[in-house]
């Protein structure tokens, strides 16, 4: 099996970090980026940044500069990472031109609202939407409809293949494992 690094990237509760976490079982190293976002944000801009307008493109040169050093540092390509991430968009991704690289979006296309809000609050206990109310989450979830559409047109544009987990989550997460098993063959 040819080594190659991975990048499994985008929506909340879609199975990034189970994806990730079964992947690093197999031996890659896994980075999940929005831990390493968050410190970013806390120690260096004083702020949370939200914007993913501004943050994917700063986000996409970070991964990139992360994989491309592997080939060049001590490490010399022994290690093959696995990055979940959140903010994130196909054309930030793919304008860095990245070698041996599987690249995989994942999002829960469910334009259902309130079922979105009720997966939010029973499975993000710990989130930073605990501090909204339902009625103030809203919003942001409506925004993250708009976004999931706007980020299937990129990976389209951008041949990126891309995974609806809202409908039979086990089932879709098995077929992007599959495809990325399959990648890693090639």
């Amino acid at each position: 099996m040819k080594k190659k690094n991975i990048i499994i990237a985008w929506g909340s509760r879609c199975g990034k970090t189970t994806l990730s976490m079964k992947l690093g079982k197999e031996g890659f190293v896994h980075y999940k980026m929005d831990s390493i976002k968050r410190g970013i944000d806390r120690n260096f801009w004083d702020h949370y940044q939200d914007d993913w307008d501004i943050v994917s493109p700063y986000m996409a040169h970070l991964i990139a500069t992360m994989i491309k050093d592997n080939q060049t540092d001590i490490v010399k390509g022994k290690e093959y990472y696995c990055i979940d991430t959140c903010h994130l968009y196909p054309v930030d991704i793919a304008q860095c031109d990245l070698k041996d690289v599987v690249i995989v979006f994942l999002w829960n296309l469910n334009e259902n609202i309130d079922k979105k809000i009720r997966d939010i609050r029973k499975y993000d206990k710990n989130s930073w939407s605990n501090s909204f109310s339902d009625e103030d989450l809203k919003p942001y979830v409506e925004w993250g409809v708009w976004y999931r559409k706007k980020v299937k047109e990129q990976c389209e544009q951008y041949h990126i293949q891309f995974f609806d987990t809202g409908t039979n989550y086990r089932k879709v997460l098995k077929e992007a494992y599959d495809y990325i098993e399959n990648e890693l063959k090639k």
